[in-house]
């Protein structure tokens, strides 16, 4: 996905509060949502692009991706998204994933370059674009900046001495 997309937006889950589901818990213990949370962020740093996170309590799957309504409650067995004012009826799951593209889009700035033309729903690369490996800490010749070692974030980047 890191080499493939420009923007990933994933959301901040409350997996605390997800284990104290019984049927749940051992499944979303052993998922390690924390571990692909953090090789996500390093390796689409690693090829430019971006990680968006949506905070916990963003109504992804509340809100009505054709109008903006929100519904006040909405139970995991409700497969499909109906909304009251528009009549839309979509899947839960689509409806969701519109509703954090179209959350990507408010944070793309104007300067960002490529990012924000591409948009979240669009391939980076063409087909049959290769990318290219390069050694952390190091950039492609005619780029500026550093690329963060792995286990670091954008956050805490290390520069070299040049």
């Amino acid at each position: 996905m890191a080499a493939t997309y420009g923007t990933v937006v994933v959301e901040d889950l409350n997996v605390a509060g997800m284990l104290t589901n019984r049927r749940l818990a051992r499944h979303i213990a052993d998922a390690g949502f924390a571990e692909i949370r953090r090789q996500l962020a390093y390796k689409i740093s690693w090829n430019g692009g971006r990680l968006v996170v949506a905070d916990r309590w963003y109504p992804s799957s509340k809100t009505c991706s054709a109008c903006g309504a929100v519904k006040t409650k909405l139970a995991l067995s409700e497969r499909e998204y109906r909304c009251e004012a528009c009549g839309l009826v979509i899947d839960r799951d689509r409806n969701a994933a519109l509703n954090l593209a179209a959350l990507a889009a408010q944070f793309d700035t104007a300067g960002s370059g490529s990012v924000a033309a591409r948009g979240a729903d669009q391939k980076t690369r063409a087909r049959g674009q290769v990318a290219v490996k390069r050694e952390p800490g190091t950039t492609l010749v005619g780029q500026a900046g550093t690329v963060p070692p792995q286990g670091r974030t954008i956050d805490h980047v290390l520069t070299k001495a040049h």
